[in-house]
């Protein structure tokens, strides 16, 4: 039997002895029905628990939830030595979709540095103030992963503003910067100028949207939605064409005040519109086929007016590019006119209208 100290009293006489009854460790059942506790419970009573370690028993007891072991997921510093380039494919590649993923990217984790990928390296790029190049270098890295610790964001396409000829900035380099992910073939300087707007209204036209070269909602989506420019890029392709403008407009000025018929494209039958282009085009030395007005729109190049020289086209979009002519300069156009039934020269009017050159 243990001793303990009497009622009433501060300690028991002599030596002390522990009264283990008290102790919540396990207790078991030894012979003769002894309760037994383990050493390492005795020994921690009697140091005052104050330096005992108990060892962890082997396997939990019944009922007893262990305890999930956390995930550790790779971090940033795994793949700083990696660059990653449009092609690249592998589990480097998948950690940068989740990383932009988690700065307002729409990616699809698959591994695949593809043109969607791109476009949001080019944004996070550009929204971090360094070189727009698409290759996810040191510098790249770093800035994703300060971004997911500051909660950062990458500016989507969806969120710009509504930018037009004359704007700077950031968004502008985004813009920029997705028009070559399309096709362009732009300097990513945050200005807003002529080659800009000529690869905007070139985007516009492969998409079919309204060509204004002013980037609102639906030419974000066309650059989001990766839609390719065919129509020349923002001035760095060319049909390669030499051509005679004065020329051009010389040989539609003899047609002056010839009637207006449909479909028409000579002297004798008269011009629409489209038929004056091809006539003019081809007296100055130009083998032109025979199109309609929207047909020469797409199958030249789209400039802006800056660029526009004299003998280059007119195309006025409404009714599906529904009307054509031909550019002398200073505003004016020749053309067959349909409201006036006959070839004229006269201003350009107010309706939408985009520059096209064979140039």
């Amino acid at each position: 039997m243990f001793r303990s100290a009497p009622r009433a009293t501060h300690r028991a006489p002599g030596r002390a002895v522990i009264d283990y009854r008290g102790l919540a460790a396990p207790v078991g059942r030894g012979v003769g029905g002894v309760a037994v506790i383990g050493a390492v419970s005795a020994t921690a009573a009697l140091a005052g628990g104050a330096s005992a370690t108990a060892q962890a028993p082997a396997s939990p007891a019944a009922g007893t939830v262990r305890a999930a072991a956390p995930t550790v997921l790779p971090t940033t510093s795994s793949y700083t030595s990696v660059k990653l380039r449009q092609g690249a494919r592998g589990a480097a590649v998948s950690y940068l979709q989740k990383q932009l993923n988690a700065q307002g990217a729409s990616l699809k984790v698959d591994g695949v540095f593809g043109s969607a990928t791109l476009r949001a390296v080019h944004a996070a790029q550009s929204s971090a103030g360094l070189r727009v190049d698409g290759v996810v270098g040191p510098l790249t890295w770093s800035a994703l992963s300060q971004g997911a610790t500051s909660g950062g964001s990458i500016s989507a396409p969806s969120s710009q503003p509504k930018l037009r000829q004359g704007a700077r900035g950031s968004a502008v380099k985004t813009l920029q910067a997705s028009l070559n992910a399309n096709g362009a073939s732009l300097t990513v300087d945050g200005v807003f100028g002529a080659r800009t707007m000529s690869a905007v209204r070139a985007l516009q036209s492969s998409a079919g949207i309204g060509v204004d070269g002013v980037v609102g909602p639906k030419t974000w989506t066309a650059l989001n939605n990766g839609t390719k420019i065919t129509t020349g890029g923002g001035g760095g392709a060319s049909t390669g064409t030499s051509i005679d403008g004065q020329a051009i407009i010389n040989a539609a000025r003899a047609q002056m005040g010839v009637r207006y018929k449909w479909g028409g494209s000579s002297p004798a039958s008269g011009f629409d519109c489209s038929g004056l282009v091809y006539h003019a085009y081809n007296q100055a030395g130009m083998n032109l086929p025979r199109k309609t007005a929207k047909g020469y729109t797409f199958g030249g190049r789209i400039i802006s007016q800056s660029e526009a020289q004299p003998g280059d086209l007119v195309a006025f979009t409404g009714n599906d590019y529904g009307h054509i002519g031909i550019y002398v300069g200073n505003g004016v156009i020749i053309d067959a006119s349909g409201s006036r039934q006959q070839v004229v020269e006269r201003s350009i009017w107010s309706a939408p209208h985009v520059f096209v050159t064979y140039r």
